[in-house]
C-alpha cells in the first residue's frame, strides 16, 4: 500500500478527528473513506470498484469505550 502525506491546518485536522470519532473510525480510515467518496462522486472511481479492504484492515479499529 502506498502512503500519502497530507498537510492539514489545525481546523481541518480537528474536523477530521471529530468526524472519525462520530463515525467510530480511525482517523486514517476516515480520511481514506472521504477521499474514495469524493473520487466516486467525481466519476473517477465507480461504486462497483471494491475498496482496498486489505489496506484498511491493517489499521486497528477504533475502540469504543462505554461510560455509564
Amino acid at each position: 500500500m502506498t502512503r500519502v502525506i497530507i498537510n492539514l491546518c489545525e481546523d481541518e485536522l480537528r474536523a477530521l478527528f471529530n468526524l472519525a470519532e462520530s463515525e467510530y473510525r480511525d482517523t486514517r480510515q476516515q480520511a481514506a473513506f472521504l477521499i474514495r467518496q469524493e473520487l466516486e462522486r467525481r466519476g473517477l472511481l465507480t461504486i462497483n470498484d471494491p475498496p482496498r479492504v486489505e489496506a484498511l484492515s491493517s489499521i486497528p479499529p477504533k475502540e469504543i469505550v462505554e461510560t455509564y
